[in-house]
């Protein structure tokens, strides 16, 4: 009997088995052949595409339609999924796939009206962008014609639609108030309201004093706003620096790049090598996007990191009692009313009306000081403008005079662009329309009746910050303060703590014959400044509590974070604790840890009082609290063991599918942490600390050997199929830090299948 359930078991699991592996071979089998010859409608001529061992196609076409197209039809062959997913966000859709529980997410999407700013902006597009955006279009139909489907829509029974010129515009749109920032506006509000005029300016702090500038020149030590967000782990940060020839040993500049965005399956980027007359470029695309967003040429290259300007501003309205109108200067005005329908899967069409003010559209920001009160969204994005012409006009740029010109009609994200070429020069602009208020300084909403709120105008290209071949040779940008107060016009942003610029200036200077491997051994540099300068605090407070071994371990630790050490650990959960202590007594909901920074290394402020206690606690009473509490959760363990990661797919957590499938990859127990140069932050208060974002990709290129060093290299991989080998066959180099050279002489392409896009007629 025993013998017959053995079998019974054995033959069941083997059937098991047998289906789970027939699945990931079916789901494996959905991915397209990277060689053959397929046709493409409206093509003018035949496109090569070679790939490379990692999947990096080499696109070579004797136009830009034909290029654009060819891109198209890749990213739709390899990311369609991702695509389609990214449109439904932008346009509040939602719903079409996942159904009723969706409805509130497309409610408030929608409320940014990226739809409607798509289709202005459709419409004032150059004979350059319109074209690419058409080219692009046709290539991403051509391959969704063939009918082929990715795993995800089968999954969901969903076929996509044919693509809209427009929604790139979306795409890059969508990506823009991803990086957005409103200077914590609602949360400064919500602090005054709390705590009072007086106290709650404690918690908005000027930028500290010694902090790395970007442009030298300008660096005053004046009470600039420095606005930190409620967490280590909210801001989304990124790094870019060169070096001038002077620094280098081959002689030329080296450039650097790594944005730190949301780390997912797959990947933001798609790599790719675009060749076609007069465009010759390779780097990064965003699926849904026709050009090269972040790369090189044979000649110049360019990265990016957030300016952390202030373009977004919520305008308080005052609304009459019937909902029906709205208080301005010149007394009261009708309210917009927008009627939208959303077609929801399973359901019936939901219709509902959103509201809109001049001011832009009524938003729920969560929060209403009294019922007649309503916030009405201002983004420097809702004007429509041609930001492709600027991407594509920087790759064709023949010197640095014509990358400035083309970075002209460049809206928003505002961004850092740092640049450099095999001329020897290197270079820094601020990109994008910095609005100019006529009252205020965007730290809190306006009333939308008074005069003397809203934006006077924004900067002018002339008026925004640059430098060309700075005195020191280098150019360090981390999402830091940008100009001092010597700056003639004034730029408000939210801007991160300066721990990361000022690491990656102390290896800089220490480096007089940089090269290109030195430079990406850099980008994974673990050692955190902040941990660094408060370990002596959190000994002290180890030493108090009688743990001389461990008070001794942690003063002589240098800061560095590695998976492998214990002291990240306990450090940071011991920062995090005293994060707590600090302020849960009067400022729950709101914990910025600018201010806390400040308090910790100055080793004083009635903040570290304890309201909720008779006694009067300072920092070193409350250190040791912070102290015992970590340590009586047991000992520290190594800070790979609670720092780990996992790139997660939208479709992950379904239960058993979503394992079977293989979509998340990881999880990957990683080193760095929130101030680090190879970030890595984590959003919890509490172990185990799960990364959220980190290296969106990573890119070096030294101009004295273009396509000989450096490289880039992306999280996951170039295929969207989770069965393909090319899903995460880039992850572990990432991990380690080691690049991927994407040459720009097609000549030293390796490849190793050629697929041939022909016209089809």
């Amino acid at each position: 009997m025993i013998r017959i359930v053995r079998r019974t078991i054995m033959a069941v699991l083997v059937l098991i088995g047998v289906a789970m592996l027939g699945f990931r071979i079916w789901v494996g089998a959905l991915n397209p052949p990277l060689g053959g010859r397929e046709a493409i409608p409206g093509l003018g001529d035949s496109v090569a595409v070679l790939w490379d061992s990692l999947a990096v196609p080499h696109v070579i076409a004797r136009s830009d339609s034909d290029l654009f197209a060819a891109i198209g039809y890749l990213h739709a062959r390899d990311r369609m999924w991702e695509m389609d997913l990214l449109r439904h966000v932008a346009e509040g859709r939602l719903s079409e796939l996942f159904g009723p529980r969706a409805i509130d997410a497309d409610r408030s999407l929608r409320g940014r009206e990226i739809g409607r700013v798509a289709l202005g902006s459709e419409r004032v597009l150059g004979a350059v962008s319109r074209a690419a955006t058409l080219a692009y279009a046709r290539g991403v139909n051509a391959w969704l014609a063939t009918g082929r489907r990715a795993v995800e829509f089968r999954i969901l029974g969903h076929t996509p639609e044919p693509w809209r010129p427009e929604q790139s515009i979306e795409i890059a749109l969508l990506e823009a108030w991803e990086l957005h920032s409103d200077n914590g506006e609602i949360a400064h509000a919500r602090a005054v309201l709390a705590l009072g005029d007086v106290k709650a300016a404690d918690l908005f702090v000027p930028y500290p004093d010694a902090a790395p500038v970007i442009l030298e020149h300008t660096a005053g030590r004046g009470p600039a706003a420095w606005r930190s967000s409620s967490s280590d782990a909210e801001a989304t940060a990124s790094n870019s620096w060169a070096f001038g020839p002077a620094h280098t040993r081959s002689g030329r500049p080296i450039l650097e790049n790594d944005p730190h965005l949301e780390l997912r399956a797959p990947s933001i980027w798609y790599l790719v090598g675009a060749h076609a007359p007069g465009y010759e470029v390779v780097g990064v695309t965003i699926p849904g996007l026709p050009p090269v967003v972040l790369g090189h040429t044979a000649s110049h290259g360019w990265g990016f990191t957030n300016g952390m300007i202030d373009d977004v501003d919520y305008v308080q309205e005052r609304i009459s009692t019937d909902t029906a109108r709205y208080l301005t200067p010149a007394g009261w005005a009708s309210v917009e009313v927008v009627v939208e329908s959303l077609r929801v899967k399973g359901r019936d069409l939901v219709v509902y009306r959103r509201h809109r003010t001049a001011n832009g559209p009524l938003v729920d920001v969560g929060w209403r000081p009294d019922s007649q009160t309503a916030y009405a969204l201002r983004w420097t994005a809702q004007q429509p403008s041609d930001g492709l012409a600027a991407l594509i006009g920087m790759a064709r740029a023949a010197n640095h005079r014509e990358f400035e010109s083309a970075l002209e009609t460049f809206r928003a994200p505002e961004q850092n662009v740092v640049y450099a070429d095999t001329g020897g020069t290197i270079a820094y602009s601020l990109a994008g329309f910095v609005p100019v208020r006529r009252a205020g300084d965007g730290s809190r909403p306006e009333p939308g009746w008074s005069t003397g709120g809203g934006w006077a105008r924004t900067l002018t290209a002339a008026q925004l910050p640059r430098v060309v071949n700075p005195p020191s040779g280098y150019i360090v940008t981390a999402n830091n303060r940008i100009v001092g107060d010597a700056f003639p016009t004034p730029i408000r942003a939210d801007y991160d703590l300066p721990y990361r610029a000022e690491r990656i200036w102390e290896m800089v200077r220490r480096d007089t014959a940089a090269t290109a491997a030195m430079v990406a051994r850099e980008q994974v540099d673990e050692v955190s400044v902040f941990l660094r300068r408060i370990a002596p605090i959190a000994a002290d407070a180890l030493e108090a509590g009688s743990h001389p071994a461990l008070a001794e371990q942690v003063r002589h630790w240098n800061g560095a974070m590695a998976a492998d050490r214990t002291e990240p650990t306990l450090v940071w959960s011991w920062y995090r604790e005293l994060q707590a202590l600090t302020y849960d007594d009067e400022s729950p909901d709101f914990r910025p840890s600018g201010p806390l920074h400040r308090w910790i290394l100055a080793g004083e402020s009635p903040w570290f009082d304890d309201q909720r206690t008779p006694a009067h606690e300072d920092l070193a009473a409350l250190a040791r609290r912070a102290m015992d509490s970590v340590l009586a959760r047991g000992a520290p363990r190594r800070w790979g063991e609670v720092h780990s990661h996992t790139q997660h797919h939208p479709l992950g957590a379904i239960p058993v599918l979503g394992w079977l499938a293989g979509f998340n990859v990881g999880p990957l127990r990683l080193g760095g942490g929130n101030q680090t140069v190879n970030v890595c932050p984590g959003s919890e208060f509490a172990p185990p600390y799960h990364c959220t974002e980190g290296p969106s990709m990573r890119h070096v290129v030294d101009f004295g050997d273009v396509d000989g060093t450096g490289g880039f290299i992306l999280p996951t991989g170039q295929s969207g199929n989770p069965q393909s080998r090319h899903y995460r066959d880039q992850t572990a180099r990432w991990v380690r830090g080691d690049l991927w050279i994407v040459p720009v002489d097609v000549t030293r392409v390796r490849a190793t299948d050629t697929l041939v896009l022909a016209p089809s007629h």
